[in-house]
């Protein structure tokens, strides 16, 4: 299954592994765009009921900023266009590949971080996707399918409650 990705080079992205993780850049514009929707998305959540999902003990707001400009990256990175949709939501997916793959962007601060998810499957989803954010710079390191994430022997207790673990090194390299 390819990510249905181009790289700018030209050749097709997927699970090739001739790329290592591409850094994506964000001027001063697109970190305002992210951290205004979210902080919009945090808020509009909390205040839905919507329970904060996040695996870590980071401030909330932080997380949904981070969050947005992890899956701002990944769209502009693969030429798709970014959700910036604010209305209240649990589950659903971050966006759709070309080919139609749903997909969840997972982001940390942590520059050796690996791919987590909570223990609640979303049915909407194909693909998770891990990005490393520091400030302007969104370091997408790579995917895995649903399937190869969502195993009762890649459940890991990370110090904040268990949940799905996958090491950065077993990834499809974008």
């Amino acid at each position: 299954m390819s990510m249905g990705l181009v790289y700018r080079d030209g050749h097709p992205g997927g699970m090739d592994g001739k790329k290592d993780a591409m850094k994506i850049e964000l001027s001063i514009q697109e970190v305002e765009l992210c951290a205004f929707i979210g902080m919009q998305r945090s808020a509009i959540a909390r205040s839905n009921g919507v329970v904060d999902a996040k695996m870590g003990d980071h401030d909330g707001v932080k997380a949904d900023i981070q969050g947005f400009k992890a899956e701002y990256a990944f769209a502009k990175y693969g030429n798709l266009f970014p959700d910036f949709g604010l209305s209240p939501r649990s589950g659903s997916y971050d966006g759709i590949t070309h080919q139609g793959g749903r997909y969840d962007i997972k982001s940390t601060h942590h520059k050796n971080g690996n791919l987590l998810s909570t223990l609640k499957v979303n049915p909407d989803i194909d693909i998770y996707v891990l990005a490393v954010v520091e400030d302007n710079i969104v370091d997408l390191i790579g995917w895995a399918k649903k399937e190869d994430l969502i195993k009762p022997e890649n459940i890991k207790d990370m110090g904040h409650g268990k949940g799905y673990f996958l090491s950065r090194e077993k990834l499809n390299k974008l």
